[in-house]
């Protein structure tokens, strides 16, 4: 599980979960979240299987709401460590 409330860099976390997913994409069960992206007033809604991955735009965050990141990773043999530090460094 990751979580921040920083804002992800979209062209960052895209180039790095495609990175994750042609390397660890038939280990990777089920992967999914809400992210919170730089630039947008949406939150983005995330998910996929295996190599197949995709997000959608939802809802707008609501006033007083602090918008955040939340992803789970599913899978087997996955390098926990190398995930985490990888999607910080998507941070914006």
């Amino acid at each position: 599980v990751f979580r921040s409330r920083k804002p992800f860099d979209p062209v960052k976390l895209e180039d790095f979960l495609s990175g994750v997913i042609q390397v660890y994409g038939p280990d990777l069960l089920r992967y999914k979240g809400v992210l919170f992206m730089k630039g947008s007033d949406r939150l983005t809604v995330f998910q996929g299987v295996h190599m197949m991955m995709g997000a959608d735009a939802g809802r707008k965050w609501q006033p007083g709401e602090k918008p955040s990141s939340k992803m789970v990773f599913i899978g087997r043999n996955l390098p926990r460590e190398t995930i985490l530090s990888g999607l910080e460094q998507c941070l914006a």
